[in-house]
């Protein structure tokens, strides 16, 4: 379930690009699971297709609620609205009615914003019509908007999106402006309950380009610090396996070690005029990362003035005075740095000098889509570093001693290993000695692959 959701729920959907199907994607992914659902509006909407079957009860809500439990004892789910109104709309019920639909079904399912149709929009003041009683925020954006013109084709109430983002009207819509419309308190984020969480949904990702810019509308949005918990990016037209779930991340470069078998201080080695230490934290800050940390011990003076000049909010530095008991001391320092809101962390080496954001996000990719506990590339059927690992194993790994990494925790959870099949094995050679550096550079040429991957 990409939106998280529990047993029992009070889910508003609002934004533009997609709320009604998402209101019925989820409620047939609910009955799915055998829970009983109730859809209604807070707003204005069309009422369901005929062909779908939905038992619709129109009037008070208070005095139709013996009929609408009724209605999900005998079919399941029900949907309930006020009236019809003069144009064949539904006439939505009162956002402090929906409480009393809470204890008749186990989800409630409210379409509580209008949008004419349009892929985006910013509220009026007295929008959206969230419930009090939500306990899920869902605002929605349609990624066919990005690229056309801030105008009234493509957006309700264009000009208050262009007073928010301080941007003129008819300015090409970009994934930056999308990104800041999630996290804006008088957005998408207006009139959320403080009790609520938000998780954004991204729609209409059809086709590798439009997945891409929803991957970077969500990293960006996480990025952002607000309440924003998750953004699901996927289309409503695809297979629900196609959907992913971002959450905030990190990664942490392990760069503590003394590098005895290379003879010197290795990550301040040169490939191609960047030290190795360099050259993994520009993968990993290039990459879809919420957070990047870089765990020093041994001669970490030597390397601090290597960092120096990277401004990016992202990064911290990470002290690591145990780094001589071996590699699970890193592993343990850069955990205890993460935020609370991280849901997953990737470990680089700082000896991969071809490794680039590519390889990182493949793993990033593949636990948006999977949730998978464990992912890690892997090369002729041998997994290879850089390893994610889920929060849920952030305590076993906390609990690792000595030189082993992640070793260990891989082996007591093989089921839970997503691999990543790696076309080309050349990112993930890592360099032990100085002759391995040499033989590198013979092979490469000073050339750099592309890895192709979905």
């Amino acid at each position: 379930d990409a939106l998280g959701l529990g047993a029992h729920e009070v889910v508003a959907i609002t934004g533009a690009g997609g709320k009604t199907g998402a209101l019925y994607r989820m409620a047939a992914e609910c009955r799915a699971r055998g829970q009983t659902v109730i859809a209604t509006t807070t707003t204005h909407m069309w009422p369901p297709d005929p062909a779908a079957g939905w038992p619709l009860l129109l009037g008070n809500v208070a005095e139709q609620r013996p009929r609408i439990a009724a209605l999900l004892e005998a079919e399941g789910r029900a949907f309930v609205a006020r009236a019809f109104d003069p144009s064949g709309r539904l006439q939505g019920i009162a956002p402090d009615e929906v409480a009393s639909l809470v204890p008749l079904a186990d989800i409630v399912l409210v379409e509580a914003d209008g949008a004419r149709g349009l892929w985006l929009k910013a509220p009026a003041a007295y929008e959206p019509a969230i419930p009090p009683s939500a306990t899920l925020v869902v605002p929605v954006a349609g990624l066919q908007a990005l690229g056309r013109p801030l105008g009234p084709q493509v957006v309700h109430r264009p000009e208050r999106v262009a007073e928010l983002l301080q941007v003129p009207a008819g300015a090409a819509i970009s994934e930056e402006m999308v990104a800041a419309l999630l996290t804006h308190r008088q957005g998408a984020l207006q009139g959320v309950p403080a009790s609520a969480r938000v998780v954004a949904f991204c729609n209409q990702a059809e086709g590798q380009a439009a997945r891409m810019a929803g991957r970077r509308i969500a990293a960006r949005a996480l990025r952002a610090r607000g309440p924003l918990q998750r953004v699901v990016v996927g289309s409503l037209r695809e297979d629900a396996q196609a959907f992913e779930a971002w959450a905030p991340t990190a990664v942490t470069v392990l760069a503590a070690g003394e590098s005895r078998r290379f003879g010197g201080l290795k990550q301040a080695e040169l490939w191609q005029g960047r030290s190795l230490l360099q050259r993994a934290v520009d993968a990993a800050l290039a990459s879809l990362a919420t957070e990047v940390r870089v765990v020093l011990g041994c001669q970490a003076e030597a390397l601090l003035p290597l960092l120096a000049g990277y401004g990016d909010p992202r990064l911290r530095i990470v002290m690591n005075p145990s780094w001589a008991e071996g590699q699970a001391s890193s592993v343990r320092a850069g955990l205890a740095s993460v935020g609370a809101t991280v849901e997953a962390a990737v470990f680089c080496a700082a000896d991969q000098p071809l490794l680039t954001a590519a390889e990182i996000d493949a793993l990033l990719v593949r636990h948006a889509a999977t949730g998978a506990g464990i992912v890690a590339p892997s090369v002729a059927g041998q997994l290879r570093s850089p390893v994610l690992f889920a929060r849920r194993l952030f305590a076993e790994l906390a609990d690792l001693r000595g030189d082993t990494g992640g070793r260990a925790v891989i082996a007591r959870h093989r089921g839970e290993v997503e691999a990543v099949e790696a076309a080309d094995p050349a990112p993930y050679t890592d360099i032990d000695s100085r002759e391995d550096l040499r033989r590198l550079a013979n092979r490469e040429g000073g050339n750099r692959r592309s890895v192709p991957w979905t």
